[in-house]
């Protein structure tokens, strides 16, 4: 007797959310090999050709376009800010605030749908902003609130923009077209953003590794993968397990990197997944996953 389509799609998403959270690691290392907005360039550019094998005749409709242009400006916005900003933080810290756009995302829903947050969105954002300060705490993790930690919090809230996008569009239009889109519209965006920067390249075979894991594995594979199996399960199912993200970014840093988070980071961490899930056990992520349901 085979696997329900829903457990087979927890087990994808807990891949997935390994790779997601190994990546961290190895956008760190890349980094000292490619300036940031070169690596968002090539990582997209060799990924989009990819995802369009993939994507099946008809699947980009009429009127595509636009939900590829809007998902892929506020990916393009998520992952910029997530690349340049890890250049100035760790893995694992990246990982845990990268994290936050669970929490944000009912937030900005409430904005768009002009209703008052829930008592369990507000919970999750308390809880998540007292674990930013715990993790971010100089005395605590030696670091402190830099520019590496606001720029990736500023990547948690385009990300949470981007996942209220897909999921309006990915009810208009077919779900492997919006993904190879807005794979595409990153790569188109980066182009003219490499004359903010210096461009930096020297071509290593950690390099060649890290493109290959980033560009392939965690682009073109888990964006078809993670647009085939979402629908054998409800959007807050997935993001309860996406939770696991930042847990798997911390224990590959803790294993490839030796970066050990002292009892005051532990506890910020734990309160930022904490926040995350109460977050995604809000009332209107469980609309949402109503919603899906009956779509």
């Amino acid at each position: 007797m085979g696997l329900s389509r829903r457990l087979q799609a927890d087990l994808w998403i807990i891949l997935l959310s390994a790779i997601w959270g190994c990546t961290f690691v190895v956008l760190k290392r890349a980094l000292d090999d490619i300036s940031p907005m070169l690596l968002v360039l090539v990582r997209f550019t060799l990924a989009a050709p990819l995802l369009w094998l993939l994507v099946p005749a008809g699947a980009l409709q009429p009127g595509a376009l636009r939900g590829g242009a809007v998902t892929g400006l506020l990916l393009f916005l998520g992952f910029a800010a997530q690349t340049i900003g890890i250049q100035w933080t760790t893995p694992a810290r990246s990982g845990f605030i990268t994290g936050m756009y669970l929490v944000f995302t009912p937030l900005l829903a409430v904005l768009v749908k002009r209703r008052w947050p829930s008592v369990d969105s507000l919970a999750g954002v308390a809880m998540a902003t007292a674990g930013l300060f715990l993790l971010t705490q100089p005395a605590g993790s030696g670091a402190g609130f830099g520019r590496g930690e606001i720029l990736t919090l500023l990547c948690a809230a385009a990300f949470a923009g981007h996942l209220l996008a897909v999921d309006h569009y990915t009810r208009l239009f077919d779900k492997s077209g919006i993904a190879f889109l807005q794979v595409a519209a990153v790569a188109v965006l980066a182009l003219p953003c490499l004359a903010l920067e210096t461009p930096r390249l020297q071509v290593t075979l950690r390099l060649m590794a890290a493109l290959g894991v980033m560009a392939v594995l965690a682009t073109a594979i888990a964006f078809y993968v993670l647009n085939t199996v979402q629908s054998w399960t409800t959007p807050t199912r997935a993001a309860i397990i996406f939770a696991a993200e930042p847990v798997f970014a911390a224990l590959t840093s803790w294993l490839a990197e030796g970066e050990r988070l002292t009892a005051g980071a532990l506890a910020g961490a734990g309160l930022i997944v904490a926040g995350m899930l109460s977050a995604e056990l809000s009332p209107f992520s469980r609309r949402r996953a109503s919603d899906e349901a009956a779509a």
